[in-house]
């Protein structure tokens, strides 16, 4: 009887001690770790202005110095923006003489783009519902017929 009273007594202890040890080292998760170098939001608002000539905003990309906008005019032209304003790139369309990084007007209307560790794609699509998968150097990688 007195063995059964120790080990229920040690039991008890070693629960108790147990608890108090791992109550005072607590481990609290995030879903990101915290930054200490300012990297995330602080509620500050970036202000810039983009021209209305650059045409509608097709796309919106991450990129190395924060959010890329994209923007296509009425000519097809592709204009890569970043969030202050400024513009980092241009791509060219031309009909029949290709031009260095420029991107066939037959491809139609630029309706996304991706980040990949490779670079940025292109998705266009035409009147006819092709979709094309293009490079920024205007090198098509992949193509979905609509049927």
């Amino acid at each position: 009887m007195r063995k059964r009273i120790l080990l229920v007594s040690a039991c008890a202890l070693l629960m108790v001690a147990g608890y108090l040890v791992g109550s005072r080292n607590r481990t609290v998760a995030y879903a990101a770790p915290q930054s200490q170098s300012g990297d995330a939001y602080d509620g500050v608002l970036t202000n810039g202005t983009v021209p209305k000539s650059y045409g509608r905003i097709a796309a919106v990309i991450p990129d190395k110095i924060g959010t890329g906008l994209i923007f296509e005019d009425a000519e097809g032209v592709i204009r890569f923006v970043s969030m202050t304003g400024m513009k980092e790139g241009e791509l060219a369309r031309y009909d029949q003489t290709p031009k260095h990084g420029g991107i066939p007007k037959a491809y139609g209307h630029l309706v996304g783009a991706v980040v990949n560790p490779k670079g940025t794609g292109l998705i266009f699509e035409d009147s006819s519902g092709v979709i094309r998968f293009v490079t920024i150097t205007g090198k098509e990688e992949g193509e979905l017929i609509r049927n």
